[in-house]
């Protein structure tokens, strides 16, 4: 749930910046630098994603380590 909500809220920002880069702002901008505005917000969401699914992944490998500490192996 908590992913969802996260991943939800970055998509929502993403999209406001990039509705103010190229609408809100149109008589304010170049169309070379919206361009390289854009790159840029898609560039630090993509880094974003990155850097989250590899410590949610890392967290995950981490509950389940201690998870099987407190289990008896019969042999």
């Amino acid at each position: 749930m908590v992913r969802v909500l996260i991943i939800t809220i970055c998509v929502v920002c993403d999209l406001w910046l990039l509705h103010q880069i190229w609408i809100a702002e149109k008589n304010l901008r170049s169309t070379s630098e919206k361009l390289l505005w854009s790159a840029m917000t898609i560039l630090f969401h993509v880094i974003t994603v990155a850097i989250y699914i590899f410590l949610d992944t890392t967290d995950n490998s981490n509950n389940q380590n201690n998870s099987d500490e407190n289990k008896t192996i019969y042999l």
